[in-house]
């Protein structure tokens, strides 16, 4: 079975190629803002390299979000596309649990976080667990033991130690994701022996992960339908009106105005001459 898996979530992207056995290709970047372009020219160039074409695919994953508006939108949009014009499956799997899937053989509760501005965290909590098979073969187990959480610093650090003493775990609880030295530095000084932190270059998501995540899905027939998959962005974008429209609305503004009442005018004359 052949799995094109893609994330670009946020400036941090990957892509990869792989079978249920094999990872034929990877490629991670940093993209920074140019996320539609930069990723159909890496899978082309991936296809390309491993000899095989779009037709020869079995499925597609991608990385729902949260993160980035613009790179969940695009890699959502592509992966619609492709699933719809070549009629393959298609799986999204949420960007915080492809963190903690990458974090499996830590036993206490791992936090998954991203930057999401304005002071606040994308974050979700999970505990891992490993199930043996009738073959002997282990399979990883990844449980959501909270819900999906945007909010301030100290709030998630408050969440963190009430999911500690609610599921008994005497372990510090593992932060992972892309997190600045000032969030850590603020989780640390509220947390302080119940929290571990990775470092960076220790949660850089990888496709081939997210390729592990969803080959389970495709399997077990769980799949997503193309016309009502959407990012998971947790936060409506902010739109602003370009100030070199705002005089344009402005004025259009002022003309419905005075249209309205030029209308209730009208309707009050019509009305008064009906009394009559």
């Amino acid at each position: 079975m052949l799995l094109l898996a893609f994330d670009t979530s946020t400036r941090q992207s990957s892509i990869a190629l792989c079978s249920d056995d094999t990872v034929f290709y990877e490629y991670t970047w940093n993209t920074g803002g140019n996320h539609s372009v930069e990723l159909l020219e890496n899978m082309q160039r991936l296809l390309a390299a491993c000899g095989r074409s779009f037709q020869e695919l079995d499925g597609i994953a991608v990385a729902t979000g949260p993160g980035s508006f613009n790179g969940a939108r695009v890699a959502v949009a592509t992966a619609k596309a492709l699933a719809f014009s070549l009629q393959k499956p298609l799986i999204g799997v949420g960007t915080l649990d492809l963190l903690a899937f990458q974090q499996q053989q830590w036993r206490g509760v791992i936090c998954a976080v991203l930057e999401a501005g304005r002071t606040e965290l994308y974050s979700a909590c999970f505990r891992a667990a490993w199930v043996q098979d009738k073959q002997g073969n282990l399979i990883p187990q990844l449980e959501r033991i909270s819900d999906y959480f945007l909010l301030p610093v100290d709030e998630l650090g408050q969440r963190v130690q009430e999911l500690l003493a609610e599921n008994e775990v005497l372990a510090p609880a593992l932060f992972c994701g892309e997190i600045k030295s000032a969030t850590r530095q603020r989780l640390y000084a509220q947390l302080q022996a119940k929290a571990v932190f990775l470092p960076a270059l220790r949660t850089t998501r990888h496709a081939s992960a997210l390729a592990a995540l969803a080959l389970p899905r495709l399997l077990a027939g769980k799949i997503e339908d193309p016309l009502t998959l959407e990012p998971f962005y947790m936060r409506r974008p902010s739109i602003t009106k370009s100030t070199r429209k705002r005089p344009l609305l402005g004025g259009l503004e002022v003309a419905e105005s005075e249209q309205q009442q030029r209308d209730t005018q009208q309707t009050e004359r019509e009305e008064g001459a009906l009394r009559h």
